[in-house]
């Protein structure tokens, strides 16, 4: 007998194919805007950045159709379910990674200059463009896909398949940016390990997809700020840094079951 409560049942039920499919189809115009308008509102960040919106739009759009307004009214409050973390002494500390990981680049590769060359309204401005495009994607990637996936394939087989979708989502706005093929290698190595940081936070804090919307923040305003401080985003030294907290977040989860 399924022990699942509705909405799990509810979230089973969804289509995965539709909402990739729906997400590349929804983010052609932005990258076709991308390639007409070479214009970058931060340095490494090119138009078809504000694709960043369309998983939440796909997601939308298919719970919408399958159970209507209500289902969808539901879904988009899962934007402002903060409350839903549990265990929280533990979890902010991993919402904080990015920017320490970042403070410890920039000590380590550049020698730590001094002094940002920005005024301070940039960076609080920049967390809150960040974080309503962090919620564009985690509504998408979070509160629509990776619960089934992961009832599908596990929880780390989900998160490394949705990772490298993620990855390969992004290879056109960073071709679009000027970045190389070595260094997006790097980087889209850097997306799968977040990834599974990512996919361990939703679920050890109880699915809550602001939580994973901050961290996407915090990790976007920590990549975009090292420039202003005479830093610079090294996917190399992020990529193993990442994939070996993955392994310890996963080793310490699997621990943890075999212990219950």
């Amino acid at each position: 007998m399924s022990m699942r409560g509705p909405a799990e049942a509810a979230e089973g039920e969804r289509g995965l194919i539709p909402f990739f499919v729906l997400v590349l189809v929804l983010s052609l115009p932005f990258w076709i805007l991308g390639a007409l308008a070479p214009v970058q509102p931060l340095a490494g960040l090119p138009l078809s950045g504000l694709m960043a919106f369309m998983p939440a739009v796909a997601a939308a759009i298919l719970v919408a159709r399958s159970g209507g307004r209500g289902a969808l009214a539901a879904f988009l409050r899962r934007a402002f379910d903060g409350g839903r973390m549990r265990d929280r002494g533990a979890w902010p500390l991993l919402i904080l990674l990015m920017p320490v990981l970042g403070l410890v680049a920039w000590v380590v590769l550049d020698g730590a200059p001094a002094g940002p060359g920005a005024p301070a309204w940039v960076f609080p401005a920049m967390l809150a463009a960040f974080l309503a495009a962090g919620l564009g994607e985690e509504l998408g990637w979070c509160g629509y896909a990776i619960g089934p996936m992961a009832r599908r394939y596990g929880e780390l087989r989900a998160a490394l398949l949705l990772g490298v979708f993620w990855a390969l989502w992004h290879v056109v706005p960073f071709l679009q940016a000027g970045r190389s093929w070595d260094w997006i290698a790097w980087q889209c190595a850097n997306i799968v390990a977040v990834r599974v940081v990512m996919t361990r936070l939703y679920f050890g804090a109880g699915r809550s997809v602001f939580a994973v919307a901050l961290f996407h923040a915090l990790d976007n305003v920590a990549a975009f700020s090292l420039p202003f401080f005479g830093g610079r985003h090294d996917p190399r030294f992020l990529a193993i840094s990442l994939a070996t907290i993955a392994v310890v977040l996963t080793l310490a989860r699997l621990r943890s079951e075999r212990r219950q």
